[in-house]
C-alpha cells in the first residue's frame, strides 16, 4: 500500500479511482486543476509542449498559474533486457513515491538536482501499474551527451579547455554527492546536466535518483564502483564517436581521488578487476552497433 511509505510533510497523498498521486502542497491545487490525474491526456491536450531525450521522450509543459514555470514529465520506463518485453508496466511496490521521497531527502542535503513536485501511480490490474514523475524543468540545461556532441564543432584547443573544466566540475559534484552518503545506482552521462551562462559552465546537476541508496557514510569500495559505473557510460559513448579521450577520463579520476586517500588506494585494484567485464561490454556494444547499422542499410 502507498500509505506504508513515510511521505514528506510537504506533500499530500490523493486517491482518485485507479490513480494515486503524491503532490507537493505548493502545487496541489494547480496540478489537480490542470488534470494531473490523467497524465497521458494532460500531455496530449497541452499546447506549447517541448521535448527532451531521456529513456524515451520527456515532454515539458507549462505549469498553469505559475508565471511560465514548466515541468518535465517522465513516464517511468524499464531498462536492461526486460525493456524488450515490458517497457512501462511495474509489478508491486511504489516506485514513483519512493523516487519522490528520495528526491526530497537529497534536496535537503544541498545536492543540485531537479525538484520532483508530483508522482503518479496508475493502477492497471491487481499489483500492475504505470508510473509518472513530474519535475520542475531546469532552464538552460543540457545533458552531458548533448554538451559533448556540441564540442565537436569547436577548435581542438577550445575543446580541450572545455573538457578539462567540465570533468573537474563533475568530479567535484560527485565528491559532494558521495560525502553525503548518496550512492547513485544509475550514474551515466544522461543523468548529469550542466547549465551554461555566457559560454561558462555555472552549475552541475545530477538527476534520476530512483535507484539510489542513502547511507550514513559510503565505503571506498562503493565510491569506486559508482565511479566505474559512470566510466562505463563514457566508454559506451566513445564507441559512438563521442569526443572523449583516455586522457580526459584519467583527469576526471585524478580530480576525484585527490581528495580521498582510501579511494586512491582502491582505485588501481578495482580498475584491474573491472577491465575484463568492460572489454566484454565494449565487444557487445560494438556488435549491437554493427547489427543496427546493417539493418538500416
Amino acid at each position: 500500500m502507498a500509505r506504508a511509505i513515510e511521505f514528506p510533510k510537504t506533500c499530500s497523498l490523493i486517491e482518485n479511482g485507479n490513480t494515486v498521486l503524491l503532490i507537493k502542497n505548493e502545487f496541489k491545487d494547480k496540478l489537480l486543476k490542470q488534470g494531473i490525474t490523467h497524465p497521458k491526456q494532460l500531455i496530449a491536450n497541452t499546447s506549447q509542449t517541448k521535448h527532451f531525450e531521456g529513456r524515451g521522450s520527456l515532454p515539458s509543459i507549462i505549469i498553469q498559474e505559475s508565471d511560465g514555470k514548466r515541468m518535465v514529465v517522465k513516464h517511468c520506463m524499464r531498462g536492461g533486457l526486460i525493456r524488450f518485453f515490458n517497457r512501462d508496466i511495474f509489478w508491486g511496490g511504489n516506485r514513483p513515491f519512493y523516487e519522490m521521497n528520495i528526491n526530497t531527502k537529497i534536496l535537503q542535503r544541498d545536492i543540485k538536482t531537479t525538484e520532483i513536485i508530483a508522482a503518479v501511480k496508475h493502477k492497471i490490474f491487481g499489483p500492475l501499474y504505470k508510473a509518472y514523475i513530474f519535475s520542475k524543468e531546469l532552464p538552460e540545461c543540457s545533458d552531458l551527451i548533448t554538451y559533448f556532441n556540441g564540442l565537436k564543432e569547436k577548435t581542438p584547443a577550445q575543446r580541450f579547455k572545455d573538457k578539462m573544466y567540465i570533468f573537474q566540475s563533475i568530479a567535484k559534484a560527485l565528491v559532494k554527492m558521495h560525502s553525503e552518503g548518496i550512492y547513485h545506482n544509475d550514474l551515466h552521462l544522461k543523468n548529469i546536466l550542466i547549465r551554461q551562462i555566457d559560454d561558462k559552465i555555472s552549475e552541475i546537476y545530477i538527476i534520476d535518483f530512483d535507484k539510489t541508496a542513502i547511507k550514513e557514510k559510503l565505503s571506498a569500495k562503493e565510491k569506486v564502483k559508482n565511479l566505474l559505473r559512470f566510466n562505463r557510460s563514457i566508454e559506451k559513448y566513445k564507441l559512438k564517436g563521442g569526443p572523449i579521450t583516455r586522457a580526459d577520463q584519467m583527469r576526471f579520476f585524478k580530480e576525484y581521488i585527490k581528495s580521498d586517500t582510501e579511494v586512491y588506494n582502491l582505485f588501481t585494484k578495482y580498475k584491474t578487476l573491472y577491465l575484463l567485464p568492460l572489454k566484454l561490454r565494449i565487444l557487445k556494444w560494438s556488435l549491437l552497433n554493427f547489427i543496427s547499422k546493417t539493418l538500416r542499410t
